[in-house]
């Protein structure tokens, strides 16, 4: 019989057999009777299952890596805006604190603790009331803070004043707080050689800067006793002189309103509590009622210095 050619429809369904027999005796076990058509049909349908299970697992494998680092790319996401979150809450809370401490400032209004916390100091200090300048230690101050403290302490009570209208233009458009809220005692008088006023004010009063700056001074004088200098913008000093205690220390960087020492009695040249505040322009001493609004009465017997 002639075989069909390869690959035609007649070797395709044509009928084969595949006998099993017994490989010692040769004994017939079974006989399987096939066609081409059929083994292609089962092979393809075998490739067919491994392409689909294969190609099910790898979309599988891939949406699973792709969900973990979705996943992750989320996480990352979710803790850096907690982070900024946060940070948000942060500063929202300091700047409510700047604003509610800004508030009471300008109201005139002063926290129990803004005083009670100095009073543990006062309490050293009373200690050591004897030789307050013991406290501070002469010797490692700059030159630069000598030079300051002996031309402020000797300045001529004649110095000329060159304060004039042109030069303190920049300083009028300037909003400068109050050192304390009190009563004015005794005003500026460079005639005497008054340098400042004096305000007096409620016992363990808090003194604050009258503008932002930085601490040049915060020292002790025989005369003057505890005394804070703040240099501000253009060529501006303020000076703050017998505290009973000083809040910061020299190169401290200061805000307007910012609480810097406590109303006192210190030094010889003083008779009782009070401040005396003094403003200085362009190494020169002005009246510093010409630019704060100090609480302003006429002058009764008080402390001078």
């Amino acid at each position: 019989m002639k075989k069909p050619a390869f690959f035609t429809l007649a070797w395709w369904t044509q009928r084969l057999s595949m006998i099993i027999r017994d490989e010692e005796n040769f004994e017939e076990k079974r006989k399987i009777n096939y066609t081409p058509a059929q083994v292609g049909s089962i092979f393809f349908l075998f490739f067919l299952v491994v392409f689909v299970a294969g190609f099910g697992v790898a979309s599988l494998v891939y949406s699973g890596t792709t969900a973990v680092g979705e996943d992750a790319m989320m996480r990352r996401k979710l803790v850096k805006q907690d982070q900024d979150i946060e940070t948000l809450v942060a500063e929202m809370k300091k700047r409510d604190a700047y604003l509610e401490s800004l508030r009471k400032t300008i109201g005139g209004e002063v926290e129990k603790q803004d005083i009670k916390a100095p009073k543990d100091t006062l309490k050293k200090v009373a200690k050591s009331e004897k030789s307050p300048k013991d406290t501070i230690n002469i010797d490692v101050l700059s030159e630069a803070d000598v030079r300051l403290r002996e031309e402020m302490e000797t300045r001529s009570a004649n110095t000329p004043t060159t304060f004039s209208t042109n030069k303190g233009e920049q300083l009028k458009d300037m909003y400068f707080f109050s050192p304390v809220k009190g009563i004015v005692s005794n005003k500026y008088d460079s005639r005497t050689g008054h340098l400042g006023v004096d305000i007096v004010s409620d016992k363990d009063a808090p003194l604050k800067a009258i503008y932002d700056g930085t601490v040049i001074m915060a020292s002790w004088t025989d005369e003057t006793g505890y005394v804070i200098t703040i240099q501000h913008q253009s060529d501006l000093l303020s000076v703050y002189k017998h505290c009973s205690v000083l809040l910061k220390k020299q190169g401290d960087f200061v805000r307007a309103g910012e609480i810097v020492a406590i109303i006192g009695n210190s030094g010889e040249l003083t008779t009782g509590p009070h401040l005396h505040f003094e403003l200085w322009y362009k190494g020169n001493p002005i009246n510093p009622e010409g630019l704060i609004a100090l609480a302003i009465s006429a002058p009764i017997e008080s402390p001078r210095s």
